[in-house]
């Protein structure tokens, strides 16, 4: 019988990271709430960077087109977050524009135009949906046991990890390497020897001081930007339709790019799977099997919205998760107010430039600290679970696949992996896909089809 609070796992990871506020407990007074919510979507900013990858790959240069698509991303983001930490998981989860997503959505652009993109993400999310509500996903969950999990958490904070390095490096320049170097030590400084908001806090603080005031004083704070952006900007259904060069329908639905487009969607259900676990496992919180069913239904119903409005079809973030083991700040209320904050961003482009004028170098430096908390609350998952030779090999050989591969189709073999088709391209460039399947089939095969009678 199916029974919503049943545990994930028979046996619950142990978690080292110290909880300052719980999944309901609200910061007080207000102000401190909104603070680690600004907080958060300082790391969780990245349509910047997917709605530029998706003009690229879609073949668009029209000058308007990516504000208008920053917009319609950064509206839907806090939609969908609501949409998780109320009628989903309940957990805080931030919702945003998918990497995975992006690429496979990108394509699809690119050959059948943006009105099958909306089709595709409308009849993907649909899919999600009732996977969700069916509680399809959730059934897989005998295959994921500690060590399956925790190896997928490891990878994903080599996923933070990249976004940390690539970041901190998107300008080598010695006066951002040196900006990237202070803000790592301050963000040190600020949470080992100071306390209470500062201490928990200390994202917001390190790069307020670094990103905003010391960059502007250097004359390197992209202030030209924001001032050119409009204060007001009112997000609307299908704002593309018409757009020159695109095809003048709203919407429409290709089989072709629904296929296309699922393979994403598959992509990112084994994603969230593998962030809820580690959501869990950063607050303390026992893995259950309504996380997984309410989740992948909240975000179903998120993408299906992001279709109508125009943005990139939305899944959690990773990101998140690190600020979660960083700060111990776990609270949902805090994450709601985040989705607020964006759907601010939203209406008001100005803000959303201001977030986007902080150098790469001091986000990545601090968020540093966030991918190692991820990385190694996984590693303690890995541990807890016992040591057999199976459970080591599964473990050992989903890492390096996991790491590796992705690697290698990135640099040695891109060309080769390129010319894959959307699916099997991500199937070998995203190490929280590659550790998943490669988790569970490991663990079917070495635990269950090769277990000793």
């Amino acid at each position: 019988m199916y029974n919503p609070d049943q545990p994930v796992f028979e046996e619950q990871p142990e978690s080292n990271i110290e909880i300052a506020y719980g999944i309901e407990d609200v910061p007080k007074p207000l102000w401190k709430a909104i603070l680690f919510a600004l907080q958060i979507t300082l790391v969780d900013f990245t349509p910047f960077m997917w709605a530029a990858g998706f003009a690229s790959l879609a073949g668009i240069d029209q000058p308007d087109f990516v504000p208008t698509l920053l917009c319609a991303c950064f509206f839907c983001m806090g939609i969908c977050t609501f949409l998780q930490t109320t009628v989903g998981n309940r957990l805080p989860i931030v919702q945003g524009s998918s990497s995975a997503l992006m690429s496979s959505m990108g394509n699809i652009a690119g050959v059948y135009g943006l009105p099958a993109v909306w089709g595709a993400s409308l009849i993907g999310g649909l899919i999600q949906t009732v996977l969700g509500v069916t509680k399809t996903v959730s059934r897989v969950r005998k295959f994921l046991p500690p060590v399956v999990v925790g190896s997928v958490v490891t990878a994903i904070g080599f996923v933070a990890a990249r976004i940390a390095v690539q970041w901190t490096f998107s300008r080598q320049e010695p006066l951002y390497l040196v900006l990237a170097l202070i803000s790592f030590l301050l963000a040190l400084v600020l949470k080992f020897k100071t306390k209470g908001m500062i201490s928990q806090g200390f994202i917001l603080t390190t790069v307020v001081i670094v990103g905003v005031v010391i960059s502007s004083f250097l004359g390197i704070f992209d202030w030209e930007a924001v001032h050119a952006a409009p204060w007001v900007r009112i997000p609307r259904l299908f704002p593309f339709t018409g757009m020159q060069g695109q095809p003048d329908a709203a919407i429409t639905i290709t089989a072709a790019a629904v296929i296309g487009g699922f393979s994403g969607y598959m992509g990112a259900i084994f994603e969230s799977v593998g962030d809820y676990a580690a959501t869990c496992a950063a607050c303390d919180e026992v893995y259950r099997v309504k996380h997984i069913d309410k989740g992948i239904m909240a975000s179903g119903l998120g993408c299906m919205i992001t279709a109508l409005f125009g943005g990139l079809p939305c899944t959690s973030y990773t990101q998140n998760i690190g600020i979660v083991a960083a700060t111990g700040v776990a609270s949902r209320r805090v994450t709601q107010f985040a989705g607020g904050l964006f759907l601010l961003y939203g209406f008001c482009p100005k803000m959303a430039y201001i977030l986007a004028g902080i150098p790469k170098s001091v986000i990545g430096a601090v968020f540093l600290i966030s991918a190692a908390s991820i990385m190694f609350s996984g590693i303690d998952s890995i541990v807890s679970s016992p040591r057999t030779l199976r459970n080591t090999l599964v473990a050992g050989i989903t890492l390096t696949l996991a790491v590796m591969l992705p690697y290698q189709c990135t640099s040695t073999y891109k060309e080769w992996a390129d010319g894959l088709s959307p699916f099997l391209n991500m199937l070998c460039t995203s190490p929280v896909f590659i550790a998943v399947l490669s988790g569970v089939g490991l663990n079917v095969l070495l635990n269950i089809i090769l277990k000793e009678s």
